[in-house]
Formats: C-alpha cells, structure tokens, sequence
C-alpha cells in the first residue's frame, strides 16, 4: 500500500527536477530496545520495565540516479534521438555555444559519482560537447574536466524552497550545463548540417560481496550502472541545434520597402534610393542610318549626387539589363584620368534573423575574386592587372564602408560589412575607379560581380552575388587600313586636276578634282555608337591668292551613296555633317573621304583636316594629315601685235590676250625701208603654278634688229642671242643684228641671270622693234 504512493512522489519529484531520497540514508545504524513491563510481585503498585539487549541494524544501499532537463521537459521518448527531440535550437550559426541546462539526480540513499559523458549520435562531426557546473543563478560555472561529478543522496530531513533558487537544500541534485560548441569550418557546417547531444550519465559499482562489510555504493563492484536501470541508450536527453540557413537576395538598384542604411539604420531620406526613371542609353539596332541619337530610352537611374570623376555630364545613366545586373554607359571626357561610376545595390534579408554581410568582387564559384587586393584600412578593392579600384560606400553619409570588428560577429568579418535585419534592404554603393588612359585604342568591359556573404555561415562564399558592369567607350578614326583598325598618322597624297571634272569616291584617278581618301571609324568601346564625320581643305587661288575651304564630302563603302547629312539646310553649320550607320562595339565602318578642287587652284599640297565625333559618348578624333597634291594644269598663251594708229585696245584680241590700244593682231600694216615696224609681244601665264619665262623673237627677213624691251621696264632685264646655245646676259643686244637673229629677253628681278618666274594670270609684254631694209 506504501509503494505506490512512494513511486507517484518520485515520479513528481524528477519531472521537477529535484531528488526524492529513497529512505534512510545508507550508513545509518537502527538500534531497537526492547522492555518487559509487569507489576512489581512485591509491590504490585510499582509498574517495573526491564529492558533487552540492544539490537543495531545498518541502513543498506539502494541506488538510484537519472539525467534530466532541468525546467521540467520530460526526458525519454521524443527526446531519446536527435532527430525526435522537441529541444530544438534554431538558427544556430558557426561558431555559437548552445547552452542547455541538465539535473543530475540521486534517487537513492547513498552518494554517486556519476561518470558523465556525451551522446552525439546523428549529429554532423565537427561540433565540441562540455560539460559544466551550474552557478546558483543558472548561468555557467566551472567546467567539468573529470568526467566525473559526485551527486549526495538526498537528506530526507532537508526540503528545497523553490522560492529561492539560489539557496540549494536539495542535497541529492548537481545542476550541470551542456555547451555545444559548432564548428567554425565551413568543410564541417552548413545548413544541411544538424548537430547535437545527449549527457549520459552511468555509475561504475564499489560494493563487495559483503555489503555488511563493503557497502559501497550500492552497485556490484566493476559493474556499470545506468540511468533509472533502464537500458543503455533509452533514457536520453537530446537537444538539436539546426543551423541558420542565409536567404539574402543581392540585387541592383530598385524599389525597396524597408531599407536600411549599412550600420542598420531605417533610410529615411527617399534621395539616398534613386528612382527608377526613363534614360537613354546607347543600344540603337546595329546599322539604323543616320542617327545621330542612337539611343533607347529604358528603365534606370543615374546616382542621386554628383559624382567627382564621372565622365559623364549630368551623371552617367545606368540601366537594369536582368534580375542580377545593370550596366553602366558613360561617356567620354577630355582628360586621361581614371573615370569613376557608382552604381546603388541592395542587400535584402529574408532568412528570419538579424545578419551582417561582408561584400567583396567574387568569381562565379562566389569565392573573393583574388585578382583584387584588398585594404582594410581604406577599404579599397585593387586590380592591378586591370587598373580598377572597387570600394563600398554608405548611402547616406557616403562613407567608406570597413569590415565589422564586432566580436559577436558568428564569423570574423574579412571585407566591408553590412547590418541587415530580418525583413530589411540594406542599400549600398558600389564605386568602381577605372583608366582612361586612351579614348582610342580598345578597351574592355569592366564587370564586377559583388558577393554578398552572410557571416553567419562559415565560408567565405557569396550567398547571393549582383553585377555592375561599366561599358567604356573608344573610337578610332583615320586612314583606311586592311586589318580592322584605323591610322591617323599615315599621309596618303591624291594627285587632283584642278581643270578636271568632278566625280564621286567611287574611283581615285588623277586626271579629274577630286581627291578620294578611304577612311575607316572604329567602334573601340563596348557599346553601339554612331558617327558624325567633318572635314574641310583650304585651297588658295593661283591668280588671285584667295583662299576657299571646302567641305570633305563622305561617301558609304562603295564610294557612289552619299552618307546622310546632319542637316538637309545647306545654310546649317551642321550641313556638312555626315552620319554613319549605328555601330556595333568592335567593328568599323569604311567610309570615303571625296574633297572637289576648285577650278584656278594653284598647284601645291594642301592638307585634309577631318574629325570623327561619337553621337553618343562624345569622343573627338581626328586625321590632319591627308594631302590634296594639284598638279599643275594650263598654258601659256602668246599674242604678237604690230603697231597701228588708231586701233583701239581690247578691239583686236588674239588668244585670250586684248591687244593694246595702238596695235593690232590681225590688221593690215606697212612700213617703208628705213623704216621701223614696232611689235608688241605679250606672253600670259595660263597655267595653275608660275612658270619661269622669258619671250624670243627672230629678226625678220627684209629687217634689221632695232631695239628690245621690257614693258613696263623691270628692275632688271637679261639677253640671250642664238637661241638656247646663247648666254643669258644683262647686256643688251647691239642694233643691226641681221634677219634670223633669235633674241630672248625676261626679268631677272633676283638676279639669279636666269628667267624669272611668270605668276599664273600674269603676262610679260615685250617690245620688239625691227627696221625695213
């Protein structure tokens, strides 16, 4: 009848965590006393008591021990596996001490050590289990380094208060606490991961075969006792930890509902986010014809605040070209310093805690990309190879954002860090540095990909990684050459008749006036991109020295189809303007270069100026060194005149050359002998270029040299007599030279003794006079 009751108190008593003594503590000696009571026979009014010997009994003893959760969760059952127990951590990171409290409870009447020990069945290697005295307060006390912890039997005549807990009465209970610790390394923990443990306690016996003699503690020497006698391994305590899985999603600029600055901090200003709005960027269809825009307008944003070393007038427009990139377009400027693009990212948290995530240019397999050294002091990301530098910037003070030193962090924090609580968008900025070294030769796209790591898993590996790219421009424009490519610094010659016709860029010949160049522009950037083409040559005329420029005329590939012009009105700066076809980055379009010389141009090399704009990035490159050779073209006219009264000058011309008044070409004359005839010889330069000459007559027949000369009369005037085998002297010849005497007469203004040269246009006149023999 007493069982029953006793075993419903136990039972009470370990679901509370506390000991229940069973019985007399082991040791204690019962003594008993008997007495026979009678009537005195001698004096039956006195009761007399005569006591027996005195019999000792020793109290035995009964083990009994058991492992609880201390707090009342009942042990065994769902708790005996790892993979059944209700006592779940959740969201356990690397690194982390989980604490779970236990009760090691004596049951029976004698003192136990009780040797301790972990059961991890199921869970992942890699995780620490330890063990350690529970302070009156519950927190953590010594640890256990023995193995061992002795438990009192309980003493009955001692009862616990649970109303004050630091003050322990219940002899026959040792509070401990089991501390996992995970692993750190990310070979041994991640979210398919679950750890955990189970204290289980067992008592080596010490009683010999005499229990009188060696009681011990109960249990048969050498033998091994376990909790509550049950079978080993059916009485456990598991607790399972579970680890935090990360669910960032890394992402481009966007609307966001909770953002957060990097420490945190709710963004409360809606400027530090940019609105997503229409911007023109330059993906105009490859080959549309004269579009000096070439742009489409799409959805992006350009940076909410000036940025110093921006190419781009106005800030460079940055467009969202999938879920996990966006594509930067600057322009070109005029300097050679590096250009600088900052591009706004987000970090969203959706994993169910609070988390900080480090940022760092990644590879595909999400590790850091080790072509960027990073220094944590500046908190700079450098490429040496390609020149970039990447740094992370808060959205709101523009501060460099540095690596987390927050001891708390589950992992330690290599790259810059963001706080991002459950539910939040953390916004960020990516700055990215690159040359501009060039706005001719090729140049590469820049695409960095930007892990965001969590630091509460413990590899260095994006969870979740976005892509800024930057598509630079560069533009080649020159000479055409056979490989793709241009060459601004070779100087072609076309020779040009200023007297011929004028023809298109279909063929280059030099007996017509136009000069035909092939020119080559070269989309060297990473964008499409078309082209506006100018030139202009001035020439100077022969006879008048004035100076006319002229358009360069350009021409599609087959030199015949005009390109378009900037501007159809002919009284447009712009009029002279071409346009060539949309661009794709890296091809080139093979343009012809067409330049018409005026008529009357006078001989000379006369230079090609010729500039190739971008519509859209804006760089300027030029070619100036291209030559219009015009070759010379014309003659030289002579007219002779003999005198004659009355003749009006103008009235009698012969060859293009009026006579002067008092001389006639072609009227009839006369002269007596002894008489003189007066000629007029007028030599005109036609051509295109000077020319040296001089004027020669022969002595007629029937006459005698008389007289020659120059008119008007020159600084200085030379002879010659006999033609080409004479002498050139400034003596003038003697009179009465015979019939067929050839004289040659010419300035000598330089005094070289030799002709001097007949500018085109001029005349030289010369009067011959002759006497009648």
């Amino acid at each position: 009848m007493q069982k029953a009751p006793h075993i419903l108190v136990l039972m009470v008593a370990l679901a509370a965590g506390t000991a229940s003594a069973e019985g007399t503590l082991a040791g204690t000696t019962i003594t008993n006393t008997a007495s026979a009571e009678y009537p005195d026979p001698t004096n039956t009014a006195t009761t007399v008591s005569m006591p027996s010997n005195t019999v000792s009994t020793v109290v035995l003893p009964k083990p009994g021990f058991d492992v609880t959760f201390t707090g009342g969760t009942t042990d065994g059952g769902t708790q005996n596996a790892l993979a059944t127990t209700t006592v779940v951590t959740t969201g356990a990171v690397p690194g982390q001490q989980i604490s779970t409290p236990y009760s090691l409870v004596n049951n029976g009447n004698v003192a136990l050590t009780l040797n301790l020990s972990a059961d991890t069945t199921g869970s992942a290697p890699g995780a620490t289990v330890k063990y350690y005295l529970a302070n009156p307060d519950g927190s953590r006390g010594a640890e256990i380094t023995t193995g061992t912890v002795t438990v009192p039997a309980d003493d009955p005549a001692t009862v616990d208060n649970p109303a004050t807990p630091a003050v322990e009465n219940d002899e026959g209970l040792v509070k401990i606490i089991q501390v996992v610790t995970l692993p750190t390394d990310p070979a041994q923990i991640d979210s398919t991961k679950v750890f955990g443990a189970s204290p289980v306690a067992t008592v080596t016996g010490t009683q010999g075969a005499d229990p009188l003699t060696t009681p011990g503690n109960g249990y048969a020497s050498g033998a091994t006792a376990t909790e509550e006698d049950k079978t080993a391994g059916t009485d456990l305590q598991f607790m399972r930890a579970e680890v935090y899985l990360p669910v960032l999603d890394n992402n481009p600029n966007g609307a966001v509902t909770t953002p957060v600055d990097s420490a945190g901090n709710p963004i409360t200003d809606p400027a530090a986010v940019p609105t997503i709005v229409p911007v023109l960027v330059p993906t105009q269809v490859v080959g549309t014809p004269g579009d000096a825009t070439p742009v489409i307008s799409t959805s992006g944003y350009t940076n909410p605040t000036p940025v110093t070393g921006d190419p781009t007038p106005g800030g460079t427009p940055i467009a969202q070209v999938s879920a996990d990139e966006q594509v930067a377009y600057p322009k070109a400027d005029t300097n050679s310093t590096p250009d600088t693009v900052v591009f706004t990212n987000s970090v969203t948290n959706t994993g169910g805690l609070s988390d900080k995530v480090q940022l760092f240019p990644a590879l595909a397999d999400g590790t850091p990309d080790p072509a960027y050294t990073y220094n944590p002091a500046t908190g700079e990301f450098v490429n040496a190879t390609t020149g970039v530098t990447v740094r992370f910037l808060d959205p709101v003070t523009g501060a460099v954002i540095l690596a987390s030193t927050d001891p708390a962090n589950p992992t330690v924090a290599q790259y810059p860090t963001l706080t991002v609580p459950n539910n939040s968008t953390a916004v960020y900025r990516t700055e990215v540095t690159f040359p501009d070294s060039d706005d001719s030769a090729a140049v590469p796209q820049y695409s960095i990909p930007v892990g965001a790591d969590s630091l509460s898993d413990a590899d260095t590996t994006s969870n979740n990684t976005a892509t800024n790219t930057i598509l630079p421009p560069a533009t080649q424009f020159g000479d055409s050459t056979a490989a793709q490519g241009a060459d601004a610094t070779l100087a072609p010659v076309q020779v040009v008749n200023p007297s011929g016709a004028a023809s298109d860029g279909s063929s280059a010949v030099t007996t017509d006036n136009t000069a035909v160049f092939p020119v080559d522009a070269v989309n060297n950037g990473q964008y499409n991109d078309s082209y506006t083409l100018s030139g202009s040559v001035t020439f100077t005329d022969a006879v008048t020295g004035a100076l006319t420029t002229v358009p360069v005329l350009y021409y599609a590939t087959d030199g015949v189809t005009p390109l378009p012009r900037l501007s159809s009105d002919p009284l447009s700066p712009d009029y002279n303007k071409f346009i060539t076809p949309v661009m794709a980055p890296g091809t080139e379009y093979k343009a012809v270069a067409v330049v018409q010389t005026p008529a009357g141009t006078g001989t000379g090399d006369y230079t090609v100026s010729q500039t190739a704009v971008s519509n859209y990035s804006s760089t300027t490159v030029s070619d100036t060194n291209d030559i219009v050779r015009v070759s010379p073209t014309g003659s030289v006219a002579v007219a002779k005149f003999a005198a004659k009264a009355g003749v009006a000058a103008g009235s009698d011309p012969m060859y293009g050359i009026n006579n002067p008044a008092g001389y006639t070409a072609t009227g009839q004359n006369g002269a007596k002998p002894a008489e003189t005839i007066s000629y007029r010889i007028i030599a005109k330069n036609n051509y295109n270029t000077p020319v040296p000459l001089f004027v020669r007559d022969t002595v007629p027949a029937n006459t005698a040299f008389t007289s020659v000369a120059i008119t008007p009369l020159p600084t200085k005037t030379i002879y010659r007599i006999g033609g080409n085998t004479g002498t050139w002297s400034a003596t003038a010849p003697a009179a009465n030279l015979p019939a067929g005497t050839v004289i040659d007469v010419a300035p000598d203004a330089d005094n070289n003794n030799l002709p001097d040269n007949l500018a085109p246009g001029a005349t030289l006149s010369v009067d011959f006079v002759v006497t009648v023999q």
